[in-house]
């Protein structure tokens, strides 16, 4: 019998990159990366570890520009991950264990080599007008040039060209031009947008036989038992349709060494060509009415949405369906790791989102490197404290329940495109005794990527008989969350303290109260929260895990040791 599903509002959701994950062992021969039947052989440790849902990076069929991301057909399974019978049996297999699944969905873009896009080059059969086709503008001599400036957001590459010398006609003081989103197309005599990249044209919103195509798409899956989507960069859905220049931003400064300063699409602000609001709201309508319809009423069916807007923004779409939809918490994401940032960011995030809906914890993706690697083992350790033990759902990315790294991928064995993601994207090192890490059996060359060997000493085999492990850490995390009424149900409550280097918020239900300390800092510091119980007893923290449970006095205060999250429960 199925077990019981944890409401999404306390669901900790995994993101699962299938390609990096696990191949099944009786896949013959092994072909050196993961499967949809490795994940299910690794339902136990999912299980095992808390998890209570399950976010599938793309399954679907396509070229892998980029890594699944460029969908050639949105209703199968690409043939190296396995086949649509080995997803229904991971979707049962995560139903008999309580976990909801969730599938990665673009929205905005399919690859070039899918059907609809091939007929819309040639105007066939009513596709004309599927995706986004303009005639563009003639230069002096008549020949055709793109419609406008917009950028792709793929324009690193020119960049790296500059920094080669390829580009020796440029002065000092000239930024490095972006590539054009728009590509032109001999078969038709016409340009297409591509917002990524040439390899992955823009569907055309505004088309609603291309809205209805969509919808049926995620109705295919919901029939199969999908839980949710995660909709990947619905921002870039909506553009203006007068295509107007978008304008320069004056603070881009491309030699800052900040994260978007390499990718010359960020020396412009991005307000025609994506995030246009009137259209971004109504697509997001239009998404709602799937997993909100009549026929799914007892499906108890979400959407989360990756979306980089402003806060206003942001809050209207988070206010478009509170029930059904709801959209990442980026907003620490890209935060420096202080106290007094943080607790503003997270006091405003819960003080202001809507009443009935889904908050949520995030610090890791595909997209960005390991949470090791950004800020050090002892900070991801604090920030998985600080995050589990916050309102909403959490999101685990692969590999931070166990502290993996970064590791630099050599050009040839690059498979991203852009050349700096793939080090968050190598396998899971599960068993350092096996061949490749317990990943697959395949040679050692034929693994789409290379093993983190720096990584082969905190193997989960390893993790798991260490009582204050990454892994174990996370185990206890997830447990005093499920287990605890403040922490599964209580309000979110801003705490003042007297050390400004000291994040602290407290989780309060009826009968119970959670107060979760967090040191920013690389040294000890005695903090006095201002709370409303004398004693308490300390249930977690992130140096020592559960080992040594320790008495709390509101009139002693504490010390927090070096980086350390801890969690004081009360009744």
């Amino acid at each position: 019998m199925p077990k019981q599903k944890a409401p999404w509002s306390q669901v900790v959701l995994y993101q699962l990159y299938p390609w990096s994950f696990n191949e099944d062992k009786q896949r013959v021969p092994q072909k050196g990366h993961g499967s949809i039947r490795g994940i299910i052989e690794k339902i136990p440790y999912l299980v095992e570890l808390g998890v209570t849902g399950l976010w599938v990076c793309p399954p679907y069929p396509g070229p892998m520009y980029d890594n699944g991301y460029d969908i050639a057909d949105y209703i199968d399974i690409h043939p190296e991950l396995g086949n649509m019978d080995d997803f229904d049996d991971l979707v049962t297999a995560c139903h008999e264990n309580g976990i909801r699944i969730m599938l990665d969905f673009t929205p905005n873009h399919s690859s070039e080599t899918h059907e609809w896009f091939q007929k819309s080059r040639r105007k066939l059969d009513g596709y004309d007008d599927w995706y986004i086709w303009h005639p563009g503008k003639k230069d002096a001599d008549g020949n055709p040039i793109p419609p406008n400036n917009w950028p792709a957001i793929f324009s690193a590459p020119n960049r790296w060209a500059r920094d080669e010398g390829k580009m020796p006609w440029l002065k000092d003081d000239e930024p490095t031009p972006a590539i054009s989103a728009w590509r032109w197309d001999d078969l038709r005599g016409e340009y297409y947008l591509g917002s990524f990249s040439k390899e992955q044209p823009d569907l055309n919103w505004e088309n609603p036989d291309v809205r209805e195509a969509m919808k049926d798409n995620m109705r295919f899956w919901i029939d199969r038992g999908v839980d949710g989507f995660r909709m990947d960069a619905v921002n870039h859905m909506a553009k203006n349709r007068s295509f107007e220049d978008e304008e320069r931003d004056p603070t881009f400064d491309e030699n800052e060494g900040s994260k978007h300063s390499h990718n010359p699409y960020y020396q412009f602000k991005h307000k025609n060509s994506s995030n246009y609001p009137d259209r971004l709201f109504f697509y997001v309508r239009e998404l709602c009415s799937v997993v909100r319809d009549e026929k799914y009423r007892d499906r108890n069916l979400q959407m989360v949405l990756e979306s980089y807007l402003d806060d206003d923004m942001l809050a209207e779409i988070n206010n478009i369906d509170p029930e059904h939809t709801f959209t990442f918490n980026f907003g620490p994401f890209y935060m420096p790791w202080d106290a007094q940032v943080r607790q503003k960011q997270m006091d405003e995030y819960y003080a202001n989102f809507p009443e009935g809906g889904i908050p949520n914890q995030v610090f890791g993706n595909h997209d960005n490197p390991r949470l090791a690697t950004r800020f050090g083992d002892d900070v991801a350790r604090a920030m998985a404290v600080m995050g589990l033990m916050a309102p909403g759902m959490n999101v685990i990315y692969s590999s931070e329940e166990l502290g993996l790294h970064n590791v630099d991928i050599p050009p040839e064995k690059c498979m991203d495109q852009l050349a700096f993601r793939d080090g968050q994207r190598t396998p899971i090192i599960w068993d350092d005794t096996q061949p490749n890490a317990g990943f697959s059996h395949a040679h050692k060359e034929q693994l789409w990527l290379p093993i983190n060997e720096n990584d082969l000493g905190i193997s989960v085999v390893r993790q798991q008989t260490d009582p204050i492990s990454f892994l174990s850490l996370y185990k206890a995390a997830i447990r005093i969350r499920n287990e605890l009424p403040a922490l599964r149900d209580g309000k979110y409550v801003s705490i003042t303290t007297d050390n400004q280097n000291v994040l602290a918020y407290a989780r309060k239900s009826d009968n119970q109260k959670a107060l979760v300390l967090v040191n920013f800092t690389n040294t000890s510091q005695h903090v006095n929260p201002e709370i409303d119980f004398d004693e308490g007893d300390i249930i977690l923290s992130s140096v020592d895990v559960s080992e040594q449970v320790r008495r709390f006095k509101h009139a002693d205060g504490i010390d927090l040791r070096p980086n350390e999250a801890i969690v004081i429960a009360a009744n």
